[in-house]
């Protein structure tokens, strides 16, 4: 049977033992490959170590590595089960990167971030109350209340370079590519175009968007958005005033009117065949019977809505204290 070590040193009969040559025996001793069992250790230069990739599982304790052994991105979705619930509590917010998705089956009581859920993750039964059957659940995307009674009006200036280009520029205008705009010119030097509801073609910024004129002549100026005020919102940068059934772009000037009115998104809608819901009244619609108010939308394009606010006892277009809109999609 072969030594599991080498002492590379062989005493010969009757040879003297002597503390010089004990030490060296120990100082030199060797492993050999008979010292190795199971694969998990190797030999080099007589000295052992772990074999490469052979420690398995049956070498390692429960609950023995902890999350500072793992480096940072080394868990993918390929050594995760799919059918495995993950507790949540050993999640830190945001933990997940957004390569890796959770089926709502594997969504447990708990905290989670929406940048973790994949989209479409989230079917009904997984919302609160009673959900039942399958279909698709839709929510709110956008909505508004605000005053058309007031004024929230944004101010800048334009200029026109002998194109149907007009730059405007306005800070924080809040708007994005499709949304309408109702635009008041002040000439400053030429002609100036026509004032009225313009839909927005560019955005180079955060203070300067463009739109498209019907003619093409070289003038500066200013400029005056006109808008409503907004008491509170979600999803909805600005609501512009309107007039009935505007030219876009104008050709002759138009005055914004009291009931017409465009929600503008900050954010498009998948697309324009969306749902809109509404509500209005006046201060004294509230107290007495004279509450014959009705709000109505429609949707314009991805990037925004029109509304109208009508009294219903003579069908005029009216200005409201109290205006709700809800778009669904």
């Amino acid at each position: 049977m072969a030594g599991v070590v080498n002492t590379t040193k062989t005493f010969a009969t009757n040879e003297v033992i002597t503390s010089t040559l004990m030490n060296n025996i120990i100082d030199e001793t060797e492993f050999t490959s008979d010292a190795l069992a199971n694969g998990t250790l190797a030999i080099t230069g007589g000295k052992m170590k772990v074999a490469t990739g052979n420690i398995t599982a049956n070498e390692i304790a429960a609950n023995a590595v902890t999350g500072t052994a793992i480096l940072d991105g080394a868990i993918t979705n390929a050594k995760i089960n799919a059918s495995a619930a993950i507790d949540l509590s050993k999640l830190a917010t945001g933990a997940l990167p957004t390569a890796i998705t959770i089926a709502s089956a594997n969504i447990v009581d708990g905290t989670i971030v929406a940048a973790d859920i994949a989209s479409a993750a989230i079917t009904a039964p997984k919302l609160d109350g009673a959900q039942t059957g399958t279909a698709p659940v839709y929510g709110i995307r956008a909505w508004a209340n605000f005053d058309s009674t007031t004024n929230t009006n944004a101010t800048g200036t334009y200029s026109r370079t002998g194109t149907t280009t007009v730059t405007v520029t306005v800070t924080g205008h809040g708007l994005i590519v499709g949304n309408l705009v109702f635009i008041d010119y002040a000439v400053g030097t030429g002609t100036a175009p026509f004032d009225g509801l313009y839909e927005v073609s560019a955005v180079t910024n955060a203070n300067i968007f463009t739109v498209t004129s019907s003619a093409s002549t070289s003038s500066t100026g200013t400029v005056t958005l006109l808008r409503k005020t907004i008491s509170a919102s979600g999803n909805i940068s600005c609501i512009s005033a309107a007039a009935a059934s505007p030219t876009i772009p104008p050709t002759s000037n138009d005055s914004a009117q009291n009931g017409y009115y465009v929600a503008n998104f900050l954010i498009a809608m998948p697309s324009a065949n969306y749902s809109i819901l509404g509500t209005c009244a006046t201060a004294a619609s509230f107290v007495n019977t004279s509450g014959n108010k009705v709000l109505s939308g429609s949707p314009n394009n991805a990037q925004s809505c029109r509304i109208l606010t009508i009294d219903t006892s003579n069908n005029d277009p009216v200005s409201n204290l109290h205006n709700s809109i809800s778009i669904i999609g």
